[in-house]
């Protein structure tokens, strides 16, 4: 005869997770977990700022390449505004970035103009006041 499948250890398994999800993202574990960024905050950012789109759309898709490699989409879900800051850049790289629209649909439009960034070395400090 063959063997069940224990359903009430997964069962188990899948409360105990659901009850930890609140734990953890309380106390910005899962945020700095999907943001990955552990440990001190990154000094160098890149902030891209677009015209917006004239038909209806969801949002935006926004989109980097490094030197080498594949375009990588940044963000999970559409971006509503026109306005995206990417954190998760390095010092004296040099990076791509495009953006699409998504319509109501789910549709994504054809890439925008692309845009080359080259992050500095060092971060200037803030201006104290």
């Amino acid at each position: 005869m063959p063997k069940r499948f224990d359903t009430s250890a997964a069962r188990r398994f899948f409360v105990l997770s659901l009850l930890a999800l609140p734990l953890f993202s309380g106390c910005g574990y899962l945020t700095r977990w999907y943001n990955g960024r552990p440990g001190p905050p990154n000094p160098h950012s890149v902030t891209l700022t677009w015209t917006a789109s004239p038909s209806p759309i969801q949002g935006y898709y926004v989109y980097r390449t490094a030197s080498t490699g594949a375009p990588v989409r940044l963000n999970v879900r559409v971006v509503e505004g026109t306005q995206y800051t990417d954190h998760t850049v390095a010092a004296g790289q040099t990076y791509d970035y495009y953006v699409t629209s998504v319509d109501v649909k789910g549709v994504e439009s054809a890439p925008s103009a692309h845009m080359t960034v080259s992050v500095p070395w060092t971060a200037k400090p803030p201006t104290q006041q």
